[in-house]
């Protein structure tokens, strides 16, 4: 009788063993994939700073030079807009249209632009970043006229 408790309990602590090991295990892998598929932070270029702080800069003062009066309109160039980007995830902005041009700097979500024109194909649009006056290019369609 005395060797079937021994028997018994060995197993249950053998049991008991493997459970705890594949737990930790389980728990260990489920924190590892869950670091590796985290999405980085997304990165910041020093020719990025001039758009996110001239649009912050406007939309904070209202009434500056650019946008004061009723004849800011009159400031942008024949057939140009105001807009402001749509995308989710910001635009690159390239030194011409293509998707094979140069980055030569981004756009963040909500950032505005002044859309200079479109590309005959309608699949570009040059832009200039308002309060740097950087001009690039952006694919179109991502941006949204604003009145």
């Amino acid at each position: 009788m005395r060797s079937l408790a021994s028997l018994v309990q060995f197993i249950l602590g053998f049991t008991l063993a493997l459970i705890i090991l594949a737990g930790g295990s389980v728990a260990a892998a489920l924190y590892f994939v869950t670091k590796l598929t985290a999405l980085p932070a997304r990165p910041s270029f020093t020719n990025d700073q001039p758009a996110v702080t001239a649009t912050a800069g406007e939309n904070s003062q209202g009434g500056g030079t650019s946008q004061g009066s009723g004849n800011a309109p009159a400031a942008l160039p024949a057939n140009a807009y105001r807009a402001k980007v749509i995308w989710p995830d910001g635009l690159i902005l390239r030194d011409r249209p293509g998707y094979e041009a140069n980055s030569i700097g981004g756009l963040d979500f909500n950032a505005q632009v002044v859309v200079l024109e479109t590309s005959s194909d309608k699949e570009w649009e040059k832009v200039r970043i308002e309060g740097s006056g950087q001009d690039g290019w952006i694919k179109g369609g991502n941006t949204e006229r604003l009145n």
